[in-house]
């Protein structure tokens, strides 16, 4: 796969390769992991945040239909 990039994050991007010791390959490769890895933690959150909210409506319907 190609990507095309500006120049200016060419330039961040060639400074970190330089600093780690890695190919701006190696680097992509790893910025992707990591923002996929976040975005994998963020949807499984807000997928729990839903089912809580669904349980606290069911906990408060049960709550008024029991007084």
């Amino acid at each position: 796969m190609k990507i095309e990039i500006s120049k200016e994050i060419d330039a961040e991007l060639r400074k970190v390769s330089e600093n780690l010791g890695f190919d701006k390959q190696k680097v992509i490769e790893k910025a992707l992991l990591f923002y996929l890895s976040a975005v994998k933690k963020q949807a499984e959150l807000n997928k729990e945040f839903d089912e809580l909210d669904e349980l606290s409506d069911e906990a408060f319907v049960n709550f008024e239909n029991s007084l």
